[in-house]
């Protein structure tokens, strides 16, 4: 699948993952593609999903059994607390963050600084 072409099989897995807030794995999408109908292949929809990532339309995360999850995200840079009951996602901002990121890293001889930041709680409706 080339990174220009958009294909019916990455615009189905990007209509099934904008379907829902929370990282969701590969299976889950290809089994709710499936499920309405489509003919898809795990391989296609993985394929699919790295693309996302690599194009900035969607994040991924592993999780603590080792799958990896996506959703779809906004362009800004952003970074998110994840409900480690129901996967419930919410994207937030660190403002200040950056700029002390670079600071620690200039200040350590660091250059081309990259980070992700997510948080795991209890949301309110697990509680």
């Amino acid at each position: 699948m080339s990174e220009r072409r958009n294909t019916w099989q990455k615009t189905a897995v990007l209509e099934q993952l904008s379907n829902t807030d929370e990282f969701v794995s590969a299976q889950e999408l290809h089994q709710k593609i499936s499920q309405s109908g489509k003919k898809l292949g795990l391989t296609t929809v993985y394929r699919a999903l790295t693309e996302m990532v690599k194009q900035g339309m969607a994040d991924s995360l592993s999780i603590s059994d080792g799958e990896m999850r996506y959703r779809i995200c906004t362009p800004e840079h952003h970074h998110h607390l994840i409900c480690r009951v129901c996967g419930k996602t919410v994207e937030f901002d660190m403002p200040g963050f950056e700029e002390l990121a670079l600071q620690v890293a200039k200040a350590n001889g660091f250059t081309e600084l990259s980070h992700q930041i997510e948080l795991f709680g209890v949301c309110k409706d697990c509680s």
